[in-house]
């Protein structure tokens, strides 16, 4: 911050203009590659052109280390220590298992607690390395080093510096004194979030509640995007699930069951789990996978068996449905094949004397509950698979009067498909059989949205209704009635870190409430005013903004600072990483070390620093009267009047669906309109030699790596030209070798230019020749190729300084250096034989070095100081100033 007491804190931009730009810290359990330093090179890029505009730019960097997964691999290192010893030696054959139960934290998980599923390998995203252990050898560790790995703590010690050094090394204008650790590990930092959890709680930003979330049962706690393996991204998907009692079992079901003599004396339920609770109505019969094995599972009534999958049972037993919570009873089994024939009553169906159990060829048991309710009305492949069995009941082995008589029954009308949407669509669009799987898929699109966005409902108690009114009436009425349950379940795979297959359970837990509708119009409205710098991240972030609902912002287990009204939880990773970007402006006169150990030049101390002075400092509430550090306190709220708010902000757009939404919505809430975030860039991830970057493949590069291989300018040059947009960029080392050549024989050329010049300055009305430079005396006057050559070099560098400003740094490489360097051939070899005008040689060094300055410092500073003799560094040049708003041809 310029120190300048003489101008008032709103006038002091206008005097000294500033820029500040943020990457997401990166997460400390690990080295950084160079997908990190592809997003880092965006901001760093673009705090070199800011310079050259006369400002003040800030690039400030933390590290992040809230969350589990460096717990989790202490745990794991922790673990195999007491399995192999201190020189990891592996039995043959042995694998590594952890339970529940050692993953334990400090405070006892509110669910979980009785679960133990099947054991399961510990995996990562660690290519085929089996253990902790074998990827930190991998990065040339002694055993004796893992084993301190052990201590989280340790990971915290390491890993930031080595990343600083990394950055260091890779040449970034990155301002280390405001650098910080993450959680209760820098107690500064530790009461920001806190402070930050209090305000949005008083704003009733955070609630308390029972609510889905996705949760693993290993870890006791919920599985948020950063705890997973995979499956980031992946929400919960919500069902109603139709309870259809067993009328009659078909005769092969019989022999199974009068094995299981637990069933005697319970009602037994195939249970169906669907999205379109108001197409019920029109049930003609339900369908099971015959290649599926079910299960008998108790229920939470003791009276009530459920018929569903292995997987959806363990999913219910998270959601209040089965005898206790997390706990799995299955009291028998029973395969799909066997309970084709057997009759069940559906729920609001027209046929009320039951409908059968029949044969679908596509019944998943990894969606659902493995039992599917068929509405041949609405549904094109129960349309298909209804028509099929009826043409070859003998075919599908079941007896023709299971499906005799069942026709589709009106339920919804549209006014594209009338009261037959599913019959019409495979009319129209040809389909022969259920196997007409990309028609189906297709048709089953089409009669959705018809359905939901046109229909209006011919039956039932909501008849005239909408479908979009209906559909939550009728879900509450099956609820109300007993016939159906509200159940959720994961939208597809999530693996946690620890290996676990996550579920959903239903919990109290503290979560965001976004989603709200004036918080996502505030949310709207920050975006609307928002530089996206290209329309396809707009897009993305409006499709979040749709989708985004409540979601839980504490957990167990990990490293965090703790939810301040309440210990026994961890304020979540992506939780404490919203507005942290307002941190940095007053970091570095906090503290002057990454844990907070080094109190900063204030003299402030982490007690100093309480609700009360954040509310001052950051939203310029008064003190209470008395604070005893009002005055310093007053250099923090200064300072950040002055950085704020982020300029821009730079990541993968992965993190559109999460942190970077998330940001704004907390930036809205916690600050005023002129302090909301003005741009977000986003960028695709870096493949490495046109192939994605994989441990497992050995097709990966550290930042250090690419630095001591290649150079750090070679790595920038190559980094700036491996993409911009939001779709992946290649990093192809071949570039990153030929950047090396190019840098260095342009050195050459601009040093023997040089020398050319400095022979002309002593006899400047005489022509020079030195090398392959030939130079026309002083006083020449411009000929034509002259003017073509000056007005080329202007129109390029009007065209890199555009692209720079668009953060297009491929382009801007293209017109500041490749052309640039192409136009200077050509200017060369036309005036061979009449030499160059020294006047438009000085032009062209001094714009080729200003151009590639922001992406290639430290060769543009060994050519602006010892090339070309000048005495200030290159970071205090500036951007042409002479430049013609149109290039004079």
């Amino acid at each position: 911050m310029p120190e300048d007491d003489s101008v008032a804190p709103e006038a002091l931009h206008d005097k000294h203009p500033k820029w500040m730009g943020t990457f997401p810290y990166p997460y400390m359990n690990g080295v950084l590659h160079l997908g990190h330093a592809f997003s880092v090179s965006k901001i760093e890029f673009a705090a070199g052109w800011e310079r050259l505009q006369g400002k003040r730019a800030l690039f400030p960097f933390g590290f992040h280390v809230t969350g589990m997964p460096i717990k989790a691999a202490a745990d794991k290192i922790a673990r195999e220590l007491e399995m192999f010893g201190p020189e990891f030696a592996v039995p043959e054959e042995t694998e590594l298992e952890i339970q529940p139960s050692e993953l334990s934290v400090d405070t006892t998980p509110k669910a979980g607690g009785n679960f133990r599923g099947k054991k399961s390998k510990v995996a990562a995203k660690t290519g085929n390395k089996k253990y902790q252990f074998q990827i930190m050898q991998d990065q040339g560790m002694s055993n004796a080093e893992i084993a301190k790995f052990a201590d989280a703590e340790h990971w915290l010690q390491y890993y930031p510096p080595i990343a600083i050094d990394d950055l260091k090394a890779m040449g970034c204008k990155i301002d280390w004194r405001r650098t910080f650790l993450t959680t209760d590990h820098n107690p500064y930092y530790d009461s920001f979030a806190q402070w930050q959890f209090n305000r949005l709680r008083d704003m009733d930003k955070i609630k308390f509640g029972k609510r889905y979330t996705i949760w693993s049962a290993k870890d006791g706690q919920p599985c948020m995007d950063h705890d997973r393996q995979s499956g980031e991204g992946v929400d919960v998907q919500k069902y109603t699930c139709i309870k259809m009692q067993v009328l009659n079992w078909s005769q092969a079901a019989q022999a199974v069951i009068a094995d299981i003599l637990e069933l005697k004396g319970k009602k037994v339920f195939m249970v169906a789990a669907t999205l379109r609770p108001e197409t019920m109505y029109g049930q003609t019969n339900c369908f099971v996978g015959t290649k599926l094995t079910y299960g008998f599972f108790q229920s939470s009534m003791s009276d009530e068996v459920y018929v569903i999958t292995e997987r959806a049972a363990r999913n219910m037993a998270f959601q209040g449905l089965s005898p206790a919570n997390g706990q799995v009873v299955q009291l028998g089994t029973i395969s799909g094949q066997d309970i084709v024939g057997t009759k069940v009553n559906a729920p609001l169906s027209h046929y009320t004397d039951g409908v059968f159990m029949l044969p679908m060829d596509n019944v998943l048991a990894t969606k659902g509950t493995g039992v599917v309710t068929s509405v041949p009305s609405d549904s094109p492949d129960d349309f298909a698979t209804l028509r099929d069995l009826k043409k070859k009941a003998g075919f599908y082995g079941i007896q023709p009067e299971w499906v005799a008589g069942f026709e589709p029954v009106p339920v919804i009308s549209t006014p594209a498909y009338g009261e037959m949407t599913a019959p019409a669509l495979c009319e129209e669009l040809k389909i022969n059989s259920q196997k007409d799987r990309d028609q189906l898929a297709a048709a089953k699109d089409i009669a959705y949205k018809e359905g939901f966005y046109n229909g209006i409902m011919s039956v039932g108690e909501f008849q005239g209704q909408t479908v979009q009114e209906a559909k939550p009436r009728v879900h509450e009425q099956l609820l109300a009635s007993g016939d159906g349950f509200a159940y959720a379940e994961p939208e597809g795979l999530v693996m946690s870190r620890s290996g676990d297959a996550c579920v959903v359970a239903l919990c109290d837990q503290w979560y965001f409430d976004y989603g709200e509708a004036s918080w996502k119009a505030l949310a709207e409205e920050c975006l609307a005013a928002m530089d996206t710098y290209s329309e396809d991240t707009r897009h993305q972030f409006e499709l979040t903004l749709d989708w985004l609902k409540q979601r839980a912002c504490a957990r167990t287990y990990g490293l965090g600072s703790k939810v301040p009204w309440d210990s026994n939880y961890l304020i979540e990773s992506l939780s404490d990483s919203t507005i942290y970007m307002s941190y940095y402006t007053v970091a570095h006169l906090l503290h002057r070390s990454l844990d907070g150990s080094v109190t900063g030049p204030l003299g402030i101390m982490p007690a100093d620093m309480d609700d009360a002075a954040w509310d001052y400092v950051l939203l310029g509430k008064e003190l209470p009267a008395g604070h005893t550090k009002a005055q310093e306190l007053d250099v923090l709220r200064r300072s950040y009047l002055y950085w704020y708010p982020v300029d821009i902000r730079s990541s993968g757009r992965d993190l559109i669906q999460n942190h970077l939404t998330f940001s704004i919505y907390n930036h809205t809430a916690m600050f005023p309109k002129s302090e909301w975030p003005r741009s977000v860039r986003v960028n695709g991830h870096l493949m490495l030699n046109g192939e994605k970057m994989s441990k497992s493949t050995g097709n990966t590069l550290s930042l250090r790596e690419s630095c001591d291989r290649y150079g750090a300018d070679a790595t920038r040059l190559t980094l700036a030209d491996s993409g911009d947009g939001i779709e992946d960029a290649n990093f192809e080392e071949v570039m990153a070798n030929a950047a090396v050549l190019n840098l260095y024989t342009l050195m050459e050329w601009i040093t023997e230019a040089q020398k050319a010049l400095q022979q002309l300055e002593i006899s400047p009305e005489q022509a020079v020749k030195v090398g392959d430079i030939a130079l026309r005396p002083t006083s020449s006057p411009l000929t034509t190729v002259d003017k073509i050559f000056n007005a080329e070099m202007d129109a390029l560098t009007l065209a890199s300084g555009a692209d720079y400003k668009k953060t297009m740094y491929r382009d801007a490489l293209k017109n500041g250096l490749y052309e640039f360097i192409k136009s200077r051939e050509w200017y060369v070899n036309i005036t061979a034989h009449t030499g160059m005008h020294p006047e438009l040689l000085r032009k062209y060094i001094t714009r080729q070095v200003i151009q590639l300055c922001p992406i290639t410092p430290h060769w543009a500073e060994h050519i602006w100081k010892t090339v070309i003799n000048n005495p200030d560094s290159i970071m205090d040049a500036r951007w042409p100033t002479d430049l013609p708003s149109d290039p004079d041809y």
